[in-house]
């Protein structure tokens, strides 16, 4: 009977964890619900599925705990944007091209820069300053999509990025909606 006192405890232990992971999920749900509605380009599922990717182990508990994790997310697309368009411009023979991947390039690195800020910002509590930062960084890939569509009457194709800066764009917006919340 030794064992008997602690099955109290951790039954109160479990349905504590139960109780958090499930506000946790409410909070998710509803800010979700509230990104939708405020930008209907971003889908509820795609926030939902996006913020519980970026956080699996469901510790962002409040709405600065996800704009965090949004935030974080689009610093990810924004390296991983980065990296194919270095290793695309390794490669590129055209000019143009590769002066486009070069615009690209360097409005990747300046949203980085500005993300890097905005996470900072947000987990000090300074949600203006963070805005700030998160509407600079928001513009990078159409101001990488325009590049291409500039020189595109000089014989150079559309946009080999087109869907990496939608999903750039998306993650960002969702991560600029969420701070607009606070």
């Amino acid at each position: 009977m030794e064992g008997a006192p602690a099955k109290p405890a951790l039954l109160a232990l479990l349905l504590v964890v139960s109780l958090s992971v499930a506000s946790a999920l409410t909070v998710l749900e509803d800010t979700c619900r509230s990104v939708a509605a405020s930008r209907p380009r971003i889908h509820y599922d795609f926030c939902v599925a996006s913020l519980q990717a970026g956080d699996p182990d469901r510790r962002a508990a409040d709405r600065r705990g996800l704009a965090v994790v949004a935030a974080r997310l689009s610093l990810s697309r924004a390296a991983g944007a980065s990296a194919e368009i270095a290793r695309m411009a390794a490669g590129e023979r055209d000019p143009p091209r590769r002066e486009c991947l070069g615009a690209c390039a360097e409005v990747y690195g300046q949203a980085s820069d500005h993300l890097n800020r905005a996470v900072r910002e947000l987990r000090a509590g300074r949600y203006r300053e963070a805005v700030t930062f998160l509407s600079a960084a928001v513009d990078a890939s159409e101001n990488c999509e325009d590049a291409f569509r500039e020189v595109v009457s000089g014989g150079v194709s559309g946009s080999p990025l087109v869907e990496q800066d939608k999903d750039y764009f998306m993650v960002t917006a969702m991560a600029l909606a969420i701070t607009v919340m606070l």
